[in-house]
Parts: structure tokens; C-alpha cells; sequence
């Protein structure tokens, strides 16, 4: 059985929602937003059928994150094109969750994180997969 990476944004939502995080309030946002991140990030790779894309050592070619955010915003389709907003939106808000110290990452940040999400996931759940996507067959 293969991993629901809905499940990401499941425990996203776990984290949010408890309620004694103490002194370390701040590491429980940024991984709200890391983990809201990384489960629509997956399905959306996943969807777009780049689920095995790897990008060749030294060619230049883009990475994962970067084909799949292009992917969606270069679509023709409007949905498509609000999901590569949306997860170039997350995208932004994880690097800083997850690299930047000196960026103070609050409750709302993290309550929009999830919420975008969730949004992400309707949205996705609506489209079909691209033909090409070779975890489906």
C-alpha cells in the first residue's frame, strides 16, 4: 500500500489544533506549513504525471519543484493555472518556513498555509490527470 500524502496536510491540521505547544509554538507553524506544503505538492506531481521526474545531473534541467509549480502555471486550463499559483504561493511560505530563522512565522500564516491546502486539494480532486502520469496505470 502506497503513502496518502493527503495525510500531510491531515497532521498539518493536528498540529494546528493542539493545544500545548508551549515554547515551541513556532517549529509547530513552520511545520504546519512544510507539511500543507509537501502533501499538495505530491498529489499535484503526482497528477501532472512528473510522479518519477528527475532532473539529469548537469544539463540545466529544472527541479522537481520548479517542473511541477511550471507545469500548472503554464496550463491553459484556469484551474490549472491557480494550482501553480497556489503551490508557488506555499512553495515561497515552506522555503521560509523551513530555511529562513530570522522570518517570524506565525498562527495565521500557518492557519492559510492549510487552508490553501485544503483549497489545493478540491481543486485537484476535480482535474483529471495528465495522460502521461504512469503512477495511475
Amino acid at each position: 500500500m502506497s503513502f496518502d500524502w493527503g495525510d500531510y496536510i491531515k497532521l498539518a491540521e493536528k498540529l494546528q489544533n493542539e493545544t500545548n505547544k508551549n515554547s515551541i509554538e513556532e517549529a509547530y507553524y513552520r511545520s504546519i506549513i512544510s507539511r500543507s506544503y509537501y502533501g499538495v505538492f505530491c498529489i499535484s506531481r503526482i497528477k501532472a504525471g512528473l510522479e518519477f521526474y528527475r532532473p539529469r545531473p548537469r544539463t540545466g534541467d529544472p527541479g522537481v519543484h520548479e517542473k511541477v509549480i511550471s507545469y500548472y502555471k503554464n496550463s491553459n486550463i484556469p484551474e490549472e493555472k491557480l494550482i501553480g499559483k497556489f503551490l508557488d504561493d506555499l512553495r515561497r511560505n515552506r522555503n521560509d518556513a523551513d530555511y529562513d530563522r530570522r522570518k517570524r512565522i506565525d498562527k495565521d500564516l500557518a492557519e492559510r498555509a492549510i487552508l490553501k491546502a485544503k483549497e489545493l486539494l478540491n481543486i485537484l480532486n476535480g482535474i483529471k490527470s495528465s495522460p502521461t502520469a504512469r503512477s495511475t496505470q
